[in-house]
């Protein structure tokens, strides 16, 4: 066999790198992506770059610009919703899963109180990063409580397409409040061990959510 030229670590730090700057918005949807301009912001060469591109390109994060080369893919409305109705399917065995969890009923309620009061502090002081930041936290942590890791596994893939749509809703701040009375709500049947309420309220937020964020994308 012969010597890898570029080192994967290498390559996979290169492409989460330029992945976290697509989610945060550093990168916006339809940026064009300069192989010469992204080395030399990132202290790499361009074969790193080159390979990073690739896989961003599988993941739907980077897509063609015809002859012009690529840019950060646009957010298609349609294609969120129909990835929040998926989420829905996997949010629902989440909940219901983590409501019959064998962890004691009082670590799952500091668990769950916890993250639900770093996301209610995020919405009093309207910061959209730690916004996003907690709704995620939330979610990964039914997942991880559920015991399922192929849950969390299942949904890797779409979180990134999510996050960018994300930022763009919770720029208004009516639906705010509301997503974490839907957190409380699922927590509280998880806590009480009503796997059919859990995973009802769980599915019912994820395709509220995939509403909301179709409409608001449709509407810019």
């Amino acid at each position: 066999m012969r010597p890898l030229a570029v080192k994967p670590d290498l390559i996979m730090q290169t492409h989460d790198a330029i992945r976290a700057a697509i989610m945060s918005g550093e990168l916006a949807p339809g940026a064009p992506l300069a192989q010469e301009e992204l080395a030399e912001s990132l202290g790499v060469s361009r074969q790193p770059i080159s390979h990073a591109l690739i896989l961003l390109k599988r993941e739907g994060l980077v897509v063609e610009r015809g002859r012009k080369g690529q840019m950060v893919a646009p957010i298609n409305a349609d294609r969120l919703l129909a990835l929040y109705q998926v989420r829905s399917a996997l949010d629902r065995l989440a909940a219901s899963l983590a409501a019959q969890s064998s962890i004691p009923s009082a670590e799952r309620r500091a668990c769950l109180d916890r993250l639900i009061e770093d996301g209610m502090a995020a919405v009093a002081v309207g910061n959209i990063e730690r916004l996003v930041e907690a709704d995620v936290a939330f979610h990964l942590a039914l997942y991880e409580m559920s015991g399922n890791p192929e849950i969390a596994a299942a949904a890797d893939n779409a979180w990134p397409h999510m996050v960018r749509a994300m930022r763009i809703v919770l720029e208004e701040a009516a639906p705010r409040p509301t997503i974490w009375s839907e957190h409380r709500e699922i927590a509280d049947a998880i806590v009480a061990g009503d796997a059919a309420k859990a995973g009802d309220v769980a599915a019912l937020h994820a395709e509220n959510a995939g509403e909301t964020t179709c409409r608001r994308l449709k509407a810019q």
